[in-house]
């Protein structure tokens, strides 16, 4: 509510003001503060969250204890898409000449998704199966940088400007984190599994777009972008993962857990990585499977850190999408 009230008295103050005497050539330095709106694409990260079928490797939800009561696709719990919150930064333009300037910008954006359901779990082996509530969170933050230029198609040094926005050369730094909160509530026991996988990955980005300037003063201005954002990243790794420990707590029943095929806890630098999992009793086969060196299939079809190639297919985060930013600029 606050910014929207900031930005009312900025359009206010635009339309009451009159137009400033010039707008004089020497300020060539300004920078402005940014926000507004940008959805990435995120197809692949949206279609593992809303398919029970499908699941990150390195999820912490995926990770959990397997018992027969617990296949991959109740593992796997259903999140909606992730969705932005508002995208905000900054920019330093430098005027080279009536027509061209050089831009370097600074962009920061947020999205989350999270998801809540009941699980069936094993506390100890001479006790039933419990519900458990469980509550799982997708949050995922964006990083960009863009060293570029501007156009400008037409301006009026009492007025304003329109122009082309292009980011040239850019960066996106995106890091996710996944947590998984199990809370257990029984007679016997009461504990919260907590378990988190955070990973980065970077890519090489770029927009264009247009945008238009309105100058309130000699050294303050208005204006609007409207730009599309180009890239993704293909490579996302661990940076860490955190397992609650249960020590305290007896294994479940030997005949529900089969320690052979237990998930491994994801190792630092590892890339993310998604498959289509079946579960049969309770074993976990993935498409495309593991596969060892000498190009078979690995039985442990989920397998992240044999020999040959690990299971599943490199996570890819979108970035692609439109990003409109309104921007207060101040000239020096």
């Amino acid at each position: 509510m606050k910014g929207r009230w900031f930005w009312i008295l900025i359009i206010a103050a635009s339309l009451t003001l009159p137009p400033h005497p010039s707008f004089g050539q020497e300020s060539r330095l300004s920078i402005a503060y940014t926000t507004g709106v940008y959805q990435p694409s995120l197809k692949s990260l949206n279609k593992i969250l809303g398919d029970p079928h499908l699941a990150i490797l390195q999820d912490p939800n995926y990770l959990l204890p397997r018992n027969r009561l617990l296949p991959a696709e109740v593992r796997n719990i259903v999140a909606p898409e992730i969705t932005g919150k508002t995208n905000y930064g900054a920019e330093i333009q430098w005027e080279a000449t009536d027509k061209f300037s050089l831009v370097a910008t600074l962009s920061l954006w947020q999205g989350e998704s999270t998801a809540e359901d009941v699980i069936t779990t094993f506390l100890r082996q001479d006790l039933p199966p419990v519900s458990a509530p469980r509550t799982a969170a997708y949050n995922l933050s964006v990083t960009q940088i863009w060293l570029g230029w501007k156009y400008n198609l037409y301006q009026d040094p009492d007025h304003g400007r329109f122009f082309i926005n292009v980011g040239l050369i850019g960066i996106s730094i995106a890091n996710l984190m996944i947590d998984s909160v199990v809370r257990v509530n029984s007679p016997d026991l009461n504990f919260a599994s907590v378990s988190s996988t955070e990973a980065e990955g970077i890519a090489f980005t770029s927009r264009i777009g247009i945008g238009g300037e309105y100058f309130i003063t000699s050294w303050l201005s208005f204006g609007v972008n409207a730009n599309y954002v180009i890239g993704s990243s293909a490579k996302v790794k661990v940076k860490k993962h955190f397992r609650s420990s249960f020590f305290d707590i007896p294994p479940p029943p030997p005949e529900t857990t089969n320690l052979q095929n237990v998930p491994p806890v994801p190792e630092n630098g590892e890339t993310l990585r998604w498959a289509r999992i079946e579960t049969q009793n309770i074993s976990d086969f993935c498409d495309p499977p593991a596969t060892t060196e000498g190009g078979n299939i690995d039985p442990d079809t989920c397998s992240q850190h044999g020999r040959g190639n690990p299971a599943g297919r490199p996570l890819e985060l979108e970035l692609n999408g439109f990003q409109v930013t309104g921007m207060l600029r101040f000239y020096f």
